[in-house]
């Protein structure tokens, strides 16, 4: 079985990067347990007790670590954010510049990020020039707009960033309320988790956050019901017993140098990546050899039909609005065709935004920064038939306001 095939055969337009702090460790940030170690001689340079903090550390309870260290720091007038402010290693959450990874990570058809790391490394590795909407902790208009389908592309902070550190989520009071609570951002992440495919990058299987999102999983859908993959270092010989128990397809990864090297994780997004690229290019030349076919007299289905059958697994009248539209009207503003589909047509804007990436990355559409344009054939044209009635009508009805 070709696991990572099996995510690349899966792998859509809407599909949840999910990444995890494994993925920052590669530009130098820490590690959660070394993000303590900071947070312990912070503590213990503005004179507050570390002794219980270094034991819990040692354990690897973090969690309780965090609110004891967090505690201590109160006690001694000081809090979270002054120790992101004032302990100089900190600067590496702002300062710290994407490295390889990010770039491979960048290359994968989505524009749907998640992450609970508190550094700058996506916005500036993805968020570039404004092309993803970042959507901070407690952001009560982003949310409701990222859950009405409203943005084309996000990156979703949801344990804070550095920019505003007094929000940011550490402690073990702060994940309880997080995940036991019926916060904004708790309500939001278990939306996605119920109507998004996952893919995990950084996370460890002891992770609360992985454990929360697997968990929430299971509840709403049961473990053979779910569309999770995760890239984990060094889990050979778990693999059946995750896709089994809690429905999560490993990807295992090999670290070297006592796990401080993870280049094998390259190579498997690398991987991943190409298989997406061979999938796609299989699919496009399917299309091509179907509209190069001539029509069948004999079987009654159209051109159109035939193209999006072989692009697509399955065929929607929305494809058939969108392709139409945009072809009769021989190239159209993308907020117009929005419009009609949504407005006039009743699609909803999340699925109107899928389909318009689905179709432009199978060839059958193009669109430039505002415009969409049609790609001529014939199934361009069979599509202006179809809807050329509504058209006309939602042309009529916006002429008399």
């Amino acid at each position: 079985m070709d696991i990572i095939k099996e995510l690349a055969d899966s792998f859509k337009a809407d599909t949840v990067l999910f990444i995890g702090s494994g993925v920052s460790r590669q530009a130098g940030l820490p590690s959660w347990e070394g993000l303590l170690y900071w947070l312990k001689d912070y503590t213990s340079n503005v004179g507050g007790s570390v002794e219980t903090a270094q034991r819990l550390i040692k354990n690897k309870q973090f969690l309780e670590a965090a609110s004891e260290l967090v505690y201590q720091l109160t006690e001694v007038g000081k809090t979270l954010a002054d120790f992101f402010a004032e302990f100089n290693k900190c600067e590496l959450f702002s300062s710290a510049e994407p490295v390889a990874i990010h770039q491979l990570l960048n290359q994968l058809p989505t524009k749907f990020y998640i992450t609970p790391n508190y550094d700058l490394l996506l916005e500036k590795s993805f968020g570039l020039n404004g092309r993803a909407t970042v959507i901070n902790r407690g952001d009560s208009d982003s949310i409701e707009a990222l859950l009405h389908g409203e943005l084309n592309n996000y990156i979703y902070k949801y344990h804070g960033c550095i920019s505003s550190p007094e929000n940011v989520v550490l402690t073990d009071e702060d994940y309880r309320k997080e995940i036991h609570g019926f916060s904004e951002d708790a309500d939001c992440l278990r939306t996605l988790i119920r109507t998004k495919t996952f893919v995990f990058v950084g996370a460890g299987l002891d992770d609360p956050d992985f454990k929360f999102i697997r968990d929430e999983l299971i509840h709403y859908r049961g473990a053979n019901r779910l569309k999770v993959w995760a890239f984990m270092s060094d889990c050979i010989g778990d693999e059946e017993f995750y896709a089994r128990q809690h429905g999560i397809n490993l990807i295992n990864y090999d670290t070297q140098n006592d796990g401080s090297d993870h280049s094998d994780l390259l190579t498997k997004i690398e991987e991943l990546l190409s298989k997406i690229i061979a999938r796609d290019k299989s699919k496009e030349s399917a299309a091509k050899a179907v509209v190069q076919e001539p029509k069948s007299e004999d079987t009654g289905e159209s051109t159109l039909r035939q193209v999006l059958a072989a692009a697509n697994e399955e065929i929607t009248p929305l494809d058939e609005q969108i392709l139409g539209f945009v072809s009769l009207l021989d190239g159209v503003e993308r907020t117009e065709c929005e419009k009609f589909l949504v407005r006039f047509k009743g699609n909803t804007q999340n699925d109107v935004n899928n389909r318009i990436e689905y179709l432009t990355l199978r060839g059958l559409l193009k669109q430039t920064q505002n415009y969409l344009l049609p790609v001529r054939g014939r199934y361009s044209a069979e599509a202006a038939v179809i809807v050329e009635d509504d058209v006309m009508e939602y042309v009529a009805e916006r002429a008399h306001g």
